[in-house]
């Protein structure tokens, strides 16, 4: 059983409220927001809204062979792998990487910090963050290989 919610989000039609998947990731405190999955964007981008807990680390470096991912920091700062080297992304700032492009995002500060995450064409990836908060390390790689994270080891760390 996953820890979500759904949040009432009010759109430019005002009698049609859109609902915000909320998933939590663990006891962290961090969440995932789907703000527009592949079904809302016909399949063009999703949009995912991830609120960084003071103790949210990041994933390590992989890359994806289906999808591209943009990063956008709304508030805190986050340090961004673009496969060579490290950078603070501060509110504003954008990062991309393109499919097989390796990535990676750490939080090294103890405060929290939100990031816009844009995947194109869109995926569905709810399920593989829901996940994420329940899976046992024995079926973590298979969970990773399914959702095309692939990780590379001591890659820029």
């Amino acid at each position: 059983m996953t820890d979500t919610e759904s949040i009432a989000r009010c759109s430019k039609e005002p009698e049609r409220a859109q609902q915000t998947r909320t998933i939590r990731l663990g006891a962290s405190g961090s969440t995932i927001e789907v703000l527009a999955g592949p079904a809302e964007t016909s399949g063009i981008v999703s949009i995912y809204r991830w609120r960084m807990s003071p103790s949210s680390r990041g994933p390590a470096p992989h890359f994806h062979t289906t999808f591209s991912e943009t990063f956008i920091v709304e508030e805190g700062e986050v340090d961004y792998f673009d496969g060579h080297a490290w950078r603070t992304l501060l509110p504003g700032d954008t990062a991309h990487a393109a499919v097989g492009d390796v990535h990676a995002l750490r939080k090294e500060r103890d405060e929290p910090a939100t990031l816009l995450m844009a995947l194109s064409p869109g995926v569905p990836r709810e399920e593989y963050f829901a996940q994420l908060a329940t899976v046992n390390e024995r079926d973590l790689n298979r969970l990773h290989e399914a959702h095309d994270n692939h990780f590379v080891n001591d890659y820029g760390q």
